[in-house]
């Protein structure tokens, strides 16, 4: 019997979560058990944080030039390292537009902020790097709904990068693949988390999987509510686009 591949990467990814060794060669991603994100061989640290005091003195200007990263910083930095820079720059959370149900388009405004996000939007191997790191986000560290402070939108924030054109443009068939069924395996296990379902949609759109792309022309105003990031019909819409993926992953 053929065993979906989507079911071996849930368990591999529940192994990798707690585990603590090293998960990815490529791009030298690491896991700790109890950590939500895996750790890049040049993790950026932010000199300037809330909590300081030049961060309490600073003004609103000032606080978005702590969250960007030094040139020579930018152009070096590995591309993981670049998605996890922009994912844990200090204001990056903590918005109330960016709840657990904010738009694709709302998220599209925010990674304008950051000259991560600008710099990432460039690189050739994004596509990959994002489904390197995102494949071992670990969702069992998060108490459902809102988990430790800022986790839940880091998580949001990451997952909507798959909705970005030009992600999917560096992405090859097999990553789309790959990232669809990442998507999967954490919406297993957070059912409640319906982020997971957007980046899906986008994805297969964008590889012009038939049926979706049938969907799409059948239900052209529905399905465009799916790609800013809202749905008509919650369970409908989740039901579908997830069957739509288990056959697309298989």
């Amino acid at each position: 019997m053929k065993t979906n591949k989507w079911i071996i990467l849930l368990l591999l990814v529940f192994f990798q979560c707690t585990s603590g060794i090293i998960i990815d060669n490529e791009y030298d991603l690491s896991i700790s058990p109890g950590n939500c994100f895996p750790e890049t061989s040049d993790k950026y640290v932010y000199p300037i944080v809330p909590g300081m005091i030049e961060w309490q003195t600073a003004n609103s200007d000032e606080l978005l030039k702590f969250c960007q990263l030094p040139d020579d910083i930018l152009k070096s930095i590995s591309t993981p390292g670049l998605i996890d820079a922009l994912i844990q720059a200090p204001l990056f959370t903590g918005f109330y537009l960016l709840s657990s149900n904010a738009s694709a388009l709302k998220w599209h405004g925010h990674y304008e902020l950051f000259n991560s996000a600008k710099e990432l939007f460039l690189r050739k191997d994004a596509g990959s790097a994002l489904v390197a790191y995102y494949k071992f986000v670990c969702f069992n560290c998060i108490d459902q709904p809102f988990g430790a402070y800022g986790d839940y939108e880091r998580i949001a924030g990451l997952e909507c990068l798959f909705t970005k054109q030009q992600i999917l443009d560096s992405m090859e068939h097999i990553k789309k693949k790959e990232a669809v069924a990442a998507l999967l395996a954490n919406y297993k296990k957070c059912p409640d988390n319906v982020n997971s379902i957007f980046p899906m949609a986008h994805i297969m759109f964008a590889d012009k999987y038939d049926p979706i792309v049938k969907y799409s022309s059948d239900h052209a105003e529905e399905f465009q509510y799916i790609l800013d990031g809202y749905f008509y019909s919650l369970d409908k819409q989740v039901d579908l686009i997830v069957s739509f993926a288990k056959k697309f992953v298989k």
